[in-house]
């Protein structure tokens, strides 16, 4: 009796160590894709993140909050126009130079002034662009005692990101935002994962014309690669290295993904950096000039819903 009455206590515990976080990017954009001076532009306005309280907290900002007060559930940051990008890790970020019709035609890398804002300005330019919009949080536990370990949501038949259009965002806006959008996380500064909407198929854009998921190449800034991060898309969290990035379940009631699972990060009281960057892949198929899409656009918005779970540690 006293064993079952140890291993009903541990598994109750598993239970309530179980916890969901969700980002939610609301962005916007100009409607129109246009060129000038050699770059795309989008708008991207607000960013926020919430968690259910339970054990798992939030927090704008590079700390965590221990101050007695209310649960953190929510933290937003202010985004901004983003203009076509790309990068392998997060760090290095690199901008189309030129353009051959809707194509790209050569690269450039931007000098990134401030990290968490992605701005950078071009040579001979006072115009200040932005290569992507970035939000930094913290995620910690309420107790000094509890830890947890973070996967990606994939309990819902949309996946862990949705990616959601306002009322009056036309078909073909909606569908090269989708097409062309990367969600990167962060733990610490190092890029773990990233996650696309939709799955990159075809040629893209640029004069190499890679197949499928592609970034630019540092090292030959006229050519593209396919990406070294890790990736997944949709509904399916097994990136290209076989790691298993999804858990299941509902509730309080989460397991960590099967197979060869793989944690977004180990988080416990001190806090872990958490920050998210949104982009769209310059090298896409979908991310290329757009002047005709402004036409009766109006101001559409876009959201953007990336959930977490934490998940109880395995028993050492």
């Amino acid at each position: 009796m006293a064993k079952t009455v140890r291993r009903l206590k541990a598994d109750i515990l598993g239970a309530a160590l179980t916890v969901i976080v969700s980002f939610v990017a609301l962005g916007a954009a100009t409607y129109a894709w246009y060129v000038s001076n050699n770059t795309v532009n989008a708008t991207t306005s607000t960013i926020s993140a919430q968690a259910n309280g339970m054990v798992l907290q939030i927090a704008s900002g590079p700390n965590a909050i221990h101050d007695g007060s209310d649960h953190q559930t929510t933290a937003a940051s202010t985004g901004h126009e983003i203009s076509p990008s790309s990068t392998d890790d997060a760090h290095s970020w690199f901008v189309p130079k030129s353009w051959n019709g809707t194509d790209v035609s050569g690269y450039q890398k931007a000098t990134i002034s401030k990290q968490l804002e992605g701005s950078y300005t071009l040579k001979g330019d006072t115009e200040t662009y932005y290569a992507y919009t970035m939000a930094e949080y913290t995620l910690y536990t309420i107790n000094q005692t509890g830890e947890a370990d973070v996967y990606l949501d994939n309990s819902s038949s949309n996946g862990p990101v949705v990616v959601t259009a306002s009322e009056g965002a036309s078909k073909d806006w909606f569908d090269k935002i989708k097409g062309s959008l990367r969600v990167g996380l962060l733990i610490n500064d190092e890029l773990k994962v990233v996650y696309a909407p939709v799955l990159p198929t075809g040629k893209g854009n640029d004069v190499s014309a890679t197949e499928g998921w592609s970034c630019v190449n540092p090292d030959s800034l006229s050519v593209t690669m396919a990406p070294s991060y890790a990736h997944v898309c949709g509904g399916n969290m097994i990136d290209q290295n076989s790691k298993n990035w999804g858990a299941t379940g509902s509730g309080d009631s989460y397991v960590k993904p099967t197979g060869d699972a793989q944690m977004l990060a180990h988080v416990g009281y001190s806090g872990t950096n958490f920050k998210v960057v949104i982009w769209m892949e310059g090298t896409d198929s979908d991310c290329q000039n757009m002047s005709g899409l402004d036409v009766g656009e109006g101001s559409p918005t876009f959201d953007v819903t990336v959930s977490l779970v934490g998940i109880v540690p395995d028993s050492k």
